[in-house]
């Protein structure tokens, strides 16, 4: 049992992860009247409540990670002012919740079936818990994007900040001083960060920026209108 399959649940990762904070917060006060056990009940919950934090916290560090990484790593061997520079920091988190076994959606896909069937089920517990109609179709033609120059203890980077408009997520592409356009990667949570260094230690430069959406593990949309932006040394 599929997403593509179930026309209450979202499209759109980040719209997802709406669908199931609310159906979370609304499934215990009708537990009784469809005839759920408590244990039932928190196992539901407890699936959700680490997909969600997957999701919403450890996936996106995982990608800033690796871009941060990435940058370090051009810095050790491109970086002319042979400065000493401090690891990148990695993500850390508290209260981190217990992982769930794999087939989460699937799972709640078959409860919400047997929620249906349920002899205590009405239209109207259907569309407090949000398993009722249609999604509405986003209506943009690619991500809103604007950028900015931001400045640490050893250099101007570029903040790319993005609308996604419910989409899951964008694939970032740049080039700079009319050079080839790169491929950046992927991001779900903004702003993403641009801590590339010169092309030319010490000269300004001039880098390009475009986005497009990403769905379903593959780009979708067109392109965001080019924009530049000049970062000095």
């Amino acid at each position: 049992m599929t997403t593509r399959n179930q026309p209450y649940y979202p499209s759109t990762e980040s719209a997802s992860i709406i669908w199931l904070t609310h159906f979370a917060l609304k499934l215990a006060a009708c537990a009784e009247q469809l005839k759920l056990s408590a244990e039932e009940v928190a196992a539901t919950l407890s699936d959700i409540k680490f997909y969600v934090w997957y999701i919403t916290t450890y996936y996106p560090a995982v990608q800033q990670a690796g871009l941060e990484a990435t940058a370090y790593k051009n810095t050790l061997a491109n970086d002319a002012t042979n400065a000493l520079r401090p690891l990148p920091v990695m993500a850390s988190y508290e209260d981190t919740p217990a992982v769930r076994p794999s087939g989460i959606l699937s799972r709640l896909f078959n409860l919400i079936q047997r929620i249906k069937l349920s002899p205590g089920y009405s239209t109207a517990i259907g569309q407090d818990l949000g398993i009722i109609g249609t999604q509405t179709v986003d209506t943009h033609d690619y991500p809103g994007m604007t950028l900015e120059i931001q400045r640490n203890e050893t250099q101007e980077y570029v903040v790319v900040k993005f609308t996604k408009y419910q989409h899951d997520a964008v694939t970032i592409e740049s080039r700079r001083n009319n050079g080839k356009w790169e491929n950046m990667g992927i991001s779900l949570k903004k702003p993403w960060l641009d801590m590339r260094p010169m092309l030319m230690a010490g000269v300004p430069e001039v880098r390009e920026y475009r986005i497009r959406w990403y769905n379903d593990a593959t780009t979708s949309g067109e392109f965001s209108p080019v924009q530049k932006i000049n970062v000095g040394p």
